[in-house]
């Protein structure tokens, strides 16, 4: 009986070990769950619709995934060209007012990824852009002002893995901004709309890590 005890101790240490590096490795598992991620976006969408405004648009998120659910907060810039309407006479011609304008967007981010070699992704903006530089941008034959609006910029495409957890996306997107509008006549600008809607459609391209 003695000899039979004496020959299990080296298995049973053993086990022991092994019992240990298991729960090590279900611990350091539960802790990886959820890790850093980083994305870079640059686009470029069109106007449509009867307000309208062309974009080009670069931002960056940084959260947390547990590989293929993202989640985080964002920032960027957005580069708006609007169709330059010329009007007779301004009230407000002290004021700063552009077809060209930056705005800023900050808003939450949630992304779906496939983890294959090359897989579609989803990725969903939302938050709230205001501009900056210029107190007004001409829209039509109005302007929207620099408060802040509403913010929504929504992808989907493909994600070419890179390594590990790097990758490149590509996809096509939709964007939507809301914000008050001052309509024009012939002397000033008299009738506000809260909440018109500009909506664009173009692509995307990135880079995570």
């Amino acid at each position: 009986m003695l000899i039979i005890l004496f020959a299990m101790m080296p298995v049973a240490a053993a086990w022991a070990q092994f019992s240990d590096l298991m729960q090590f490795a279900q611990a350091q598992q539960s802790l990886s769950l959820f890790s850093y991620n980083g994305y870079v976006d640059v686009g470029y969408s069109a106007g449509v619709g009867y307000y309208k405004a062309n974009k080009f648009e670069a931002t960056t998120s940084h959260g947390v995934s547990n590989g293929r659910i993202f989640a985080g907060l964002g920032a960027g810039v957005d580069v708006l060209k609007t169709k330059t309407v010329e009007h007779p006479t301004r009230w407000d011609a002290d004021l700063e007012v552009s077809d060209n304008a930056y705005m800023v967007p900050l808003f939450l981010d949630f992304r779906y990824s496939g983890r294959s070699a090359v897989s579609f992704f989803f990725d969903c903006k939302t938050g709230v852009a205001f501009l900056v530089g210029d107190d007004y941008i001409t829209i039509d034959d109005g302007i929207i002002d620099s408060d802040f609006c509403f913010y929504l910029n929504c992808s989907i495409g493909l994600r070419f893995a890179l390594g590990a957890k790097s990758a490149f996306n590509v996809g096509v997107s939709y964007g939507l901004i809301q914000q008050r509008y001052y309509d024009y006549d012939d002397y000033y600008y008299h009738s506000r709309y809260d909440g018109i809607s500009l909506n664009s459609i173009g692509v995307t391209a990135g880079f995570e890590w």
